[in-house]
């Protein structure tokens, strides 16, 4: 699974690209109950809350790995059991021209073992 995108993109936020991955990856990692309102919550339930977050964090940076190309932008994967999941976020690019992008194809083919 490939989500490509520029982070100059402005028809569509590249947050979206974020989300998608994102949602990727929110099965395989630990849950984190937030508590209803994180203004009133009692000191165990905010351990617990913290305790949470900080294994789904451990969890995160096991399991997705982080390449950052200077000059170009970054490249996330991670694999789910059933398939590879890669997010590449070039930094140039807009909506139209992201396939243009100088290096975004080797970036594809070296991920994908095409080239």
């Amino acid at each position: 699974m490939l989500i490509a995108h520029a982070e100059d993109d402005w028809d569509i936020p590249d947050t979206h690209s974020d989300i998608l991955f994102q949602a990727f990856l929110d099965p395989i990692l630990p849950p984190v109950e937030t508590p209803k309102n994180l203004l009133l919550i009692d000191p165990e339930s905010w351990h617990e809350f913290t305790y949470q977050h900080a294994r789904r964090m451990e969890a995160l940076d096991r399991i997705v790995r982080t390449t950052t190309i200077p000059k170009f932008g970054r490249v996330e994967e991670f694999n789910d059991g059933n398939r590879k999941v890669v997010l590449v976020k070039t930094l140039a690019g807009g909506h139209d021209y992201l396939g243009a992008q100088e290096g975004l194809v080797d970036i594809i083919g070296k991920t994908f073992g095409f080239i």
